[in-house]
C-alpha cells in the first residue's frame, strides 16, 4: 500500500436526499450518491427507492422500532446479502464489511476506505445512513455526509469502529462494474419482485396490507391509554408509518411510469398508480386531494398527539381510515399479481 495522504475530500459534495421532495428513505440516497460518483446517471434516488421496494411497501413493527423502510428490515437481517444483491442488479460488485470485521482488520479496511476516497468514490456507512466522503489526519478522522446536510461532519475512526453498533452499521464498498445491464431488465425484474415484499409477515414485523391492519389494531389496543406523555415517542410509535404512507402514495408514480415506458406490456401499472393516488387521498396531506375525513383532517396524520390516541372515539375513526388503506393495499396486490400472471400467460 502506498503512503497515505494526510487528508482528502472527494469533489462531489452535496446533500444525500431532499426531504421536501419526498426523499425520505436515506439509504437509497446513499446508494444513489455512490452511483453518481461512479458516473451512473440512471441510478438515481427514485430508482433505488423503487428496486428496493421501499417506495411501494408499508411496514409495521410489532415493537418500538426506528426502522424507516422495508430495506432497513432486510439490512438488519442480512446486510451482506442485501447489499451484494442490490448492487449486483446494477451490474456492480459490492462488499459489506461488518463492524466486527472492521475491528479485526482495522488497518486493512481503513487503507481500502482511503483508497476509495482518493479515487473520488464514497463508502457507505450503515451508521446514520451516511457516506464517507473524506478523511483527515491520515485516516484517524473520517468525514461523512448524511441526510439533508451538504456539510461534511467528522467522526474519529476509534468511535466509528468501536462504538456499540448493530448488524447493519458496517461499511459498504461498491467495487468494479461487471456487467452492463439494460434498464429495461432491471425495471422489469423490480416490478416482478415488488409484490413479494407486500406478503411478508413475521413475528417481529409485517409489510403491505398486513402492516396497515396491524397498525390499526395497535391504535385500538389500549396501550396508549396508560402511556405517559414523556413515554410517547411520536416517530417510533406513529408518524414513522404516516411518513411511509404519505411518501409512497405521492411519490411512486414516476417509477411506475418509467417501468411502463420501458416495458409497454405492463399496462396494469396504470391501475396500480391510481390506487396509490387513492392512498394519498386517504392520508390527506399537502400534495394530495384533501378529504374531509382524511387522516390529517382527523388528527391522525403528522399532527397526531397522545391525547388523540387516548380518545376512544377519535382513534376509532383513525383506525377505520387506516383499514381503508389496508383494503387499497389488498387491491394493489391483487391487481399486481393478476397483471403479472396475465403477461406470463400471454408469453406462453
Amino acid at each position: 500500500m502506498s503512503e497515505r495522504k494526510k487528508s482528502n475530500l472527494i469533489p462531489v459534495i452535496h446533500r444525500l436526499v431532499t426531504d421536501e421532495n419526498g426523499e425520505n428513505y436515506w439509504f437509497n440516497g446513499c446508494a444513489k450518491y455512490v452511483m453518481e460518483c461512479l458516473g451512473e446517471k440512471d441510478y438515481d434516488y427514485w430508482f433505488f427507492a423503487g428496486i428496493t421496494g421501499d417506495l411501494f411497501t408499508q411496514h409495521f413493527a410489532r415493537n418500538i422500532s426506528k426502522y424507516d423502510a422495508v430495506s432497513t428490515y432486510r439490512r438488519k437481517e442480512n446486510s451482506a446479502e442485501f447489499i451484494e444483491e442490490l448492487f449486483k442488479k446494477c451490474g456492480y460488485d459490492a462488499t459489506y464489511v461488518s463492524n466486527q470485521e472492521l475491528r479485526n482488520n482495522r488497518e486493512l479496511y481503513l487503507d481500502r476506505l482511503i483508497s476509495y476516497i482518493d479515487q473520488s468514490v464514497p463508502v457507505i456507512a450503515g451508521r446514520r445512513d451516511s457516506v464517507f466522503v473524506g478523511y483527515e489526519d491520515y485516516g484517524k478522522t473520517l468525514l461523512y455526509i448524511t441526510g439533508n446536510s451538504a456539510i461534511p461532519e467528522s467522526i474519529l475512526l476509534e468511535k466509528e469502529i468501536y462504538e456499540e453498533a448493530d448488524e447493519m452499521e458496517g461499511w459498504t464498498f461498491v467495487g468494479a462494474k461487471k456487467t452492463n445491464r439494460p434498464l429495461v431488465e432491471i425495471y422489469r425484474e423490480a416490478v416482478i419482485e415488488i409484490p413479494k415484499n407486500m406478503c411478508v409477515n413475521t413475528e417481529s414485523y409485517c409489510f403491505g396490507p398486513d402492516a396497515f391492519s396491524e397498525w390499526a389494531k395497535d391504535i385500538e389496543s389500549g396501550r396508549f391509554d396508560v402511556m405517559k406523555a414523556e413515554e410517547f415517542d411520536t416517530w417510533a410509535h406513529y408518524t414513522n408509518y404516516v411518513c411511509v404512507l404519505a411518501t409512497n402514495g405521492c411519490c411512486c408514480h414516476n417509477f411506475l411510469r418509467r417501468a411502463q415506458e420501458l416495458n409497454p406490456d405492463f399496462v396494469f401499472l396504470e391501475e396500480i398508480s391510481a390506487k396509490y393516488h387513492r392512498m394519498a387521498e386517504i392520508w390527506g396531506g399537502e400534495g394530495s386531494q384533501n378529504e374531509a375525513d382524511s387522516l390529517e383532517a382527523l388528527g391522525g396524520g403528522f399532527n397526531i398527539t397522545l391525547k388523540t390516541l387516548q380518545d376512544q372515539e377519535q382513534r376509532k375513526k383513525i383506525a377505520a381510515k387506516i383499514r381503508e388503506c389496508a383494503e387499497v393495499a389488498e387491491d394493489i396486490l391483487r391487481v399486481w399479481k393478476s397483471g403479472l400472471e396475465g403477461i406470463k400467460e400471454a408469453r406462453h
